[in-house]
C-alpha cells in the first residue's frame, strides 16, 4: 500500500520565524515590509519541494483567548505584542495560501497546536504527516506516522520517536509531563519550584507519568520532595495546559486538503506582493 503524505504548517510559528529571520528592509516600492511574507513563502516552497506531499493544511491561532487562558490567566502573558510591521503582512500571507489553494484551519478557543493535534490524530491508515513548526510543544504528537519538521536554513530537523527519546530522554507522549514539572518559559508555565530538567527527566524515567509520580510523592526525599508535594495540584494543571488537544470540533474532508500541483495562480500573487521567487516544483 502506497503511503501518502500530508504537510501541516503551524502558521504563526513559520510567520514569526520568517519575520525575525529576514530584515525589515525588504520592502515593496510603496515602502511596506514584506520580509515575513517572503520568508514564509520561501519556507513553504522549500517544504513542498522536499516533502512532495499529496495533502497540505495550515493551522493558525485565533485572536480570541483560549481555554488555557481561562484556566490560567497568565498563560503566555509574558509574550510581547505582535510587531505592527508583522501584523501588516498577515493578509499577504493569507493571499499566498489562497492562491496556492491551501486551506487554513483555525478555531476560537483553541490554539493551532490543537488543530494540528486533531488533524494528525485522524490520519487515514495510508497516510503519514510532517508537521512544520518551531514549537517544541508539538513533539508530544510524534509517533510512527507523525514527524515534526523544524525548518532550518541549512538543514531541516526531523523529529521521530527515536529522535525525541534521544534528545529529551522521555517518550514523546511524556513531553507535557516534563513541561509540567520543569516549567516552560515560552508559555509562562512556572513548573514545580526546585525542579529542573534533569530531576524531572529522572522522575519520569522512574515513574513514567506525572500522575504516577504524584501517587508516590511521599517517597521523594529532601526539599525537592517537599516542593513537589506542595505543588501537586499546580503540576496537574500545568500538564493540562501543556497537553495538545486532539479532538477539537473540526469539519473537513481529506479531499479538500489535496494539493493542487498547478501553482500558476501563485505567479500573479507573488508579483503583486513584490516577491520574485520560483514556483514550487511538485507532482
Amino acid at each position: 500500500m502506497a503511503v501518502k503524505r500530508i504537510l501541516i504548517l503551524d502558521s504563526f510559528s513559520i510567520t514569526y520565524r520568517a519575520f525575525f529571520g529576514l530584515p525589515t528592509t525588504i520592502r515593496t516600492r510603496q515602502g511596506q515590509a514584506i520580509n515575513a511574507a517572503l520568508g514564509y513563502y520561501n519556507t513553504l516552497s522549500s517544504l513542498l519541494n522536499q516533502i512532495q506531499p499529496h495533502f497540505v493544511a495550515v493551522a493558525s491561532d485565533c485572536k480570541a483567548a483560549t481555554f488555557r487562558h481561562d484556566l490560567f490567566p497568565s498563560y503566555k502573558a509574558q509574550r510581547p505584542p505582535m510587531p505592527d510591521e508583522l501584523r501588516d503582512q498577515l493578509p499577504l500571507i493569507r493571499q499566498l495560501l489562497h492562491a496556492a489553494g491551501i486551506p487554513v484551519f483555525e478555531l476560537p478557543g483553541y490554539e493551532a497546536d490543537d488543530v494540528i493535534g486533531t488533524l494528525s490524530s485522524l490520519l487515514p491508515t495510508d497516510m503519514e504527516a510532517f508537521v512544520a513548526t518551531t514549537d517544541r510543544d508539538a513533539l508530544q504528537l510524534v509517533n510512527d506516522r507523525v514527524s515534526i519538521l523544524v525548518p532550518n536554513a541549512k538543514e531541516n530537523r526531523i523529529y521521530t520517536p527515536a529522535t525525541v527519546q534521544h534528545e529529551y530522554r522521555v517518550v514523546p507522549q511524556r513531553i507535557p509531563d516534563l513541561k509540567a514539572l520543569m516549567g516552560d518559559a515560552s508559555d509562562n508555565i512556572p513548573g514545580v519550584p526546585r525542579v529542573g530538567q534533569k530531576t524531572a527527566t529522572k522522575w519520569l524515567q522512574t515513574y513514567d507519568s506525572l500522575e504516577n509520580l504524584l501517587e508516590h510523592r511521599q517517597d521523594i526525599k529532601g526539599k525537592v520532595g517537599e516542593s513537589l508535594r506542595a505543588h501537586s495540584e499546580q503540576a496537574l494543571l500545568y500538564k493540562h495546559l501543556a497537553t495538545i488537544h486532539r479532538n477539537v470540533p473540526l469539519l473537513f474532508c481529506w479531499q479538500a486538503l489535496t494539493l493542487n500541483t498547478d501553482f500558476s495562480p501563485l505567479r500573479d500573487t507573488l508579483d503583486s506582493i513584490g516577491i520574485r521567487a520560483p514556483l514550487p516544483q511538485t507532482g
